[in-house]
């Protein structure tokens, strides 16, 4: 196969009086292609020769189990054996470079975004700033409509310490949504469908914890991002609070450490919450004005922070015999709305 160029020069050379030898000797090529080049007034396309597969037949059948499985990919071993069912006797290597060959990017899976009237829901999260010997660690509480978030650090993510972090929400708030999001912490749930689909089962300390004053709700297994709000937030708190203070503090004798942090973020949290978010376009502090007074009353018993160490009775007036609950697990939410004695709006 020639170029285009060398098939210009051999025509020139040509019409100039060069012989087909001393044409060959000078482009390097053989005189029998000179000689059939010379033929031709224009370049002919090279025809591309396609060979035959066995693995043809089984194409179209792969191409469709490929698409079928996208997002995710099913193993080249897999197929192979799904075809080899069909009477495919070729090696699994050709099966591998056509499965290469095809156009496999995939989409990232569209964020479907939900909004919540305000003060149905917030979202709550740990977010890990420093492992190892001298952790540190995140509670983050974001409410769901207005986004007005609340941070507060510690070294250890204890029940208690768990509890205590959500009664400074509440206070730093003015009250309590109707539900909280978690995905599957341990200091939330003990085990997911324990008594059924959809049917989980919490801990126990949360559950008393709880009572009386929200609803804890977990997001959907494997989909984090059913409290996107919280876990944005969380790299936003990284990115423009604690890189930009460690990186200020390098070098310097002074320890990072929980205590420090919690000196410093609630000035923060005033800017953070002042700013326009990317999503509602309005800051999170002008929707809180509408969010804060319908949140529910923060009541006193919910201030107790119950410990494994204390006594943990449930309010006497509340006939659990009837409603049927197990008290060493939550059940189910539908129960737990029993307990609470209240109608709650749905989103």
């Amino acid at each position: 196969m020639i170029d285009k160029e060398e098939f210009t020069v051999i025509h020139t050379l040509h019409k100039r009086g060069y012989s087909i030898r001393a044409i060959s000797k000078i482009v390097g090529l053989n005189r029998r292609t000179i000689s059939k080049r010379l033929q031709e007034k224009e370049l002919k396309p090279y025809k591309k020769i396609e060979y035959k597969s066995k693995l043809d037949p089984y194409k179209k059948y792969i191409v469709k189990r490929v698409q079928q499985a996208v997002p995710d990919k099913i193993p080249s071993s897999v197929i192979y054996e799904e075809i080899k069912k069909y009477g495919y006797d070729g090696k699994i290597r050709i099966l591998q470079t056509f499965l290469s060959s095809l156009n496999t990017t995939v989409k990232s899976e569209e964020v479907i975004r939900f909004e919540t009237k305000p003060s149905y829901q917030a979202q709550v999260d740990w977010t890990i700033l420093r492992s190892g010997k001298n952790p540190i660690y995140g509670f983050v509480m974001v409410l769901g409509f207005s986004r007005m978030a609340f941070v507060y650090f510690t070294n250890n993510m204890r029940q208690e310490t768990w509890q205590e972090c959500h009664v400074k929400a509440f206070e730093y708030f003015g009250g309590v949504p109707q539900t909280l999001l978690y995905d599957n912490l341990k200091s939330v749930v003990i085990q997911r469908d324990k008594y059924g689909k959809n049917q989980h089962g919490f801990n126990n300390d949360f559950l008393e914890f709880a009572k009386d004053n929200f609803i804890p709700k977990l997001c959907k297994v494997y989909r984090a991002k059913t409290k996107g709000k919280v876990e944005r937030f969380n790299l936003y708190l990284k990115r423009n609070f604690y890189i930009p203070l460690k990186a200020s503090l390098k070098g310097s004798a002074i320890n990072i450490d929980a205590t420090l942090l919690n000196s410093k973020i609630f000035s923060w949290l005033e800017t953070a919450n002042s700013r326009v978010h990317d999503t509602t376009k309005q800051k999170p502090i002008d929707m809180f004005k509408k969010e804060k007074p319908l949140l529910q009353a923060f009541y006193s018993s919910v201030k107790g922070v119950k410990t494994k160490n204390k006594d943990k009775k449930i309010n006497g007036s509340i006939d659990l015999e009837k409603l049927n609950i197990d008290i060493k697990y939550h059940t189910t939410i539908s129960d737990y709305e029993k307990v609470l004695g209240a109608s709650y709006a749905t989103a």
